[in-house]
């Protein structure tokens, strides 16, 4: 399951078209930055148990991890919402 995931990743990488060297470097820079910043030593890692929180869902209604969780697996997705 995990190669196929991956070999769909690079599938997905591959067809998409190349950024601007700006943009690229943008993205670079932003990721280095990122790392310096120290947040990925406060992220949780896998196997990490979330604490719950609520937040509005895509319409936005709240819902609460625990409220999710207790009709299955959560997937929890941050999207920009409506353009």
């Amino acid at each position: 399951m995990e190669n196929e995931l991956r070999s769909q990743i690079k599938e997905l990488q591959q067809s998409l078209p190349p950024l601007a060297p700006e943009q690229a470097d943008l993205l670079e820079r932003a990721g280095r930055d990122l790392a310096l910043s120290g947040i990925t030593d406060r992220v949780l890692k896998q196997g990490d148990e979330a604490p719950d929180f609520t937040l509005p869902n895509a319409v936005g209604r709240p819902i609460s991890l625990s409220a999710a969780l207790e009709k299955g697996p959560v997937v929890v997705t941050f999207y920009r919402g409506i353009w």
